[in-house]
């Protein structure tokens, strides 16, 4: 029978830190548009992998009237099974990772009492591609 799991192991992620301002002069009339980055940092020793995951979404929201700024950091703690520590698992270690990121944006501006954000769904890794 062919093998179905995965050479990565997923662990666990941890929160390191949100830090979440609003914007007290946000104009709501003006139509804004979802702008966000996404920078990584990935850490590999023998068959474990760590990646850092910071998301910044509409940074500089007061000079951009934005209706809040947000920053997230999450860490992602992997094992990969001996077979594959030729193989890059990086891409899919920051695909598993970038719907927690969503969650907890959607979770943090509901919970702050604002109209709820809600990123894209994209392939987190094409954009890697495209800012390299």
């Amino acid at each position: 029978m062919e093998r179905l799991e995965s050479m990565l192991i997923f662990k666990k992620y941890t929160v390191d830190e949100v830090i979440f301002k609003r914007n007290e002069n946000y104009d709501s009339a003006q139509k804004t548009r979802i702008e966000f980055s996404i920078d990584k940092e990935v850490r590999r020793k023998d068959n474990q992998m760590i990646v850092n995951l910071i998301t910044r979404v509409f940074e500089n929201c007061e000079e951009k009237n934005y209706p809040f700024e947000m920053t997230i950091e999450i860490t992602g703690y992997f094992e990969i099974e001996n077979e594959g520590k030729d193989i890059n698992f990086e891409p899919n270690a920051i695909a598993i990772l970038y719907p927690y990121i969503r969650a907890i944006v959607s979770t943090y501006t509901a919970s702050a009492n604002i109209n709820p954000l809600i990123l894209p769904a994209i392939n987190v890794n094409a954009l890697f591609n495209k800012k390299n």
